[in-house]
């Protein structure tokens, strides 16, 4: 005779969903801010739009951060703090971050960005504020170069503008500043 177990039944059916992709994310999102702060609009002038994953079960992971309006764009990944050496972001910020520490990728205007944000770094990592509908965003930059501990670069405040929907092809744009390619 066939009965009927419960526990077990709910814990297959959590990972049947969980591993299935459509359903393991609520779906990817565009939101563009525009620069409130004033290292804000000389970073971007024109804006940042950020793409995450939004999860079923709540929170976000940030993938890409876009240049609103240019073409500019670079890939972030979750950070470590073990990355940022003796003290890590307390040291580094000199308080308690408040966000979700994410690295910045070199590939495509990666390395640019991080020369932007954070000069003469070699790393640079975003402590980013939560990511929300209708609310504003913060950011810290922290860089670190070969020879020496993280250190706090800037502050960034951004106004919440729009959300926008993801293209077809979802393809990321060209980089603009590509490193080691000629003038």
């Amino acid at each position: 005779m066939l009965r009927f177990i419960p526990t077990a039944s709910a814990a297959v059916f959590a990972v049947l969903i969980s591993s299935a992709p459509g359903f393991a994310l609520a779906g990817e999102h565009v939101y563009s801010y525009e620069a409130a702060s004033s290292a804000a609009r000389v970073l971007a002038p024109t804006g940042l739009s950020f793409v995450f994953e939004k999860h079923l079960l709540g929170g976000v992971r940030v993938q890409r951060i876009i240049q609103t309006g240019e073409r500019g764009s670079a890939d972030v990944r979750p950070g470590s703090e073990a990355d940022l050496g003796g003290g890590g972001l307390r040291a580094a910020l000199g308080g308690q971050p408040s966000g979700d520490l994410y690295e910045i990728e070199p590939n495509g205007d990666g390395r640019a960005f991080v020369q932007a944000i954070c000069p003469g770094s070699d790393r640079a990592w975003l402590v980013i504020g939560p990511v929300q509908r209708f609310r504003d965003l913060k950011l810290q930059a922290v860089g670190r170069s070969a020879s020496g501990p993280a250190r706090h670069c800037a502050d960034l405040a951004f106004v919440f503008h729009s959300e926008w929907s993801l293209p077809p092809d979802r393809l990321p744009p060209a980089p603009r500043f590509p490193i080691g390619a000629p003038p």
